[in-house]
């Protein structure tokens, strides 16, 4: 299992001892606290198994797997570290992304920690589904789920040989995605240009709407939240891009467009189809 950098040897040992005795034994009781595990886990993981999940897996338009997870699994409204001990999990799954002051809090639990990471590349998210899966003791399912995935992304790619790529940028409260991140990857699996990479940011970032306003995008892409489609018609420089003006507004369903799961195949589909709808079909069909 993956260590956080900067563990105390006392957590590194914890973690470490963890590790050895998951290998050894199939965890029965498996806990989620991030929405990635949420998702990968309703696929992967007997229901039985399957002990407590994020509030979020339960919210349609952030969640894949609204309406899929048992009423009897627990929901954490926040990571807590008490309710997480009394619901005595055989293995707790974080991920890159879980609150800092939380994972020093388990480190000295004792409880038996997987961490998802590589969440900001397709190959990375395909990495850390195959990972959780040998951490629950399922490889066969996680290895279904990447195959479905692999050949999304595959005939995806294909469709898109040859295509122009037209120039994407992503916005969402004055922030957009430049390199190494999720939003980035999808935007060039669809076959465009990510306009965040180009102007040389990395991470998601404000980059500033002078700075963001000269790069004059060809697309602009959104998520379906309130509002996202106003802040651009309605900002004094943004209205001005031809793009804009055109109604060349790209709008994702939000739960695809965060998604860092087996979704993610599915949110780079329907971003291929929204940027490329004469290649790309508004959905893949069944996998041959």
């Amino acid at each position: 299992m993956r260590v956080r950098r900067g563990a105390t040897l006392v957590g590194l040992l914890a973690l470490w001892w963890c590790g050895l005795a998951a290998a050894a034994e199939t965890p029965q009781r498996v806990a989620s606290v991030n929405l990635s595990a949420d998702e990968v886990l309703a696929a992967i993981l007997p229901a039985e198994r399957l002990v407590a999940v994020t509030q979020w897996a339960d919210v349609p338009g952030t969640s894949n797997v609204a309406g899929r997870i048992p009423a009897g699994v627990h929901r954490f409204v926040k990571a807590d570290l008490e309710q997480l001990v009394a619901l005595r999990p055989d293995l707790v799954v974080v991920s890159e992304y879980t609150d800092a002051d939380f994972l020093k809090q388990l480190e000295r639990s004792g409880l038996c920690v997987h961490r998802m990471a590589g969440l900001s590349s397709l190959a990375g998210v395909r990495g850390a589904i195959l990972e959780l899966g040998r951490a629950v003791g399922e490889d066969a399912a996680a290895r279904r789920l990447v195959a479905e995935f692999d050949w999304k992304l595959s005939e995806l790619a294909r469709r898109l040989t040859g295509a122009a790529r037209p120039r994407v940028l992503y916005w969402s409260g004055n922030m957009t995605a430049g390199a190494d991140t999720a939003i980035g990857a999808l935007i060039e699996a669809a076959g465009a240009t990510n306009v965040g990479r180009e102007m040389g940011i990395a991470g998601i970032a404000p980059p500033g709407a002078e700075r963001a306003f000269v790069t004059n995008p060809d697309l602009l892409l959104v998520g379906t939240w309130p509002g996202s489609q106003e802040a651009l018609t309605s900002h004094p420089l943004f209205s001005q891009w031809a793009a804009v003006r055109a109604g060349r507004i790209l709008e994702m369903r939000t739960e695809l467009l965060v998604a860092l799961s087996q979704y993610t195949a599915d949110a780079a589909w329907e971003l291929g189809h929204l940027v490329h709808p004469e290649r790309v079909p508004a959905s893949p069909g069944p996998r041959p």
